[in-house]
């Protein structure tokens, strides 16, 4: 059986949503055997990502999508830039480790066992 990694999420996550989902991870990669110390820099990463776009979702949602810069002009608030960095760096992440539709579909198919036939080639054959 493979050594079972460590991981601690870092203090700076506030978000009882972002530790959760971090956690769970976590705990399914170290059950198949998937999780290593090489991992950790992502993880955290992926934790700080999501955790920063749950904080400016918050923000937009108590102050909306626009303010009034220094000059009296109505702008899009920076949180909105945040917020959109934010979740494209988590999705770049969560994208590795099969948390998005097609990269779960993308890995099972990587994944076939010698014995089972590749549904293409199966196609390929009957043609």
């Amino acid at each position: 059986m493979a050594k079972t990694a460590y991981f601690k999420i870092p203090k700076t996550i506030k978000h009882k949503e972002a530790r959760t989902i971090i956690n769970n991870l976590v705990r399914e990669l170290n059950e198949k055997g998937f999780f290593s110390e090489c991992d950790i820099p992502n993880l955290h990463r992926m934790a700080t990502a999501y955790d920063t776009y749950l904080s400016c979702v918050e923000v937009v949602e108590r102050e909306g999508y626009t303010m009034v810069n220094l000059k009296g002009e109505l702008v899009k608030r920076p949180e909105m830039n945040i917020l959109k960095e934010s979740w494209t760096q988590y999705l770049e992440i969560a994208k590795e480790y099969g948390l998005t539709t097609k990269s779960k579909g993308q890995i099972k198919s990587l994944q076939t066992k010698d014995d089972e036939v590749c549904p293409m080639d199966k196609l390929i054959e009957e043609r």
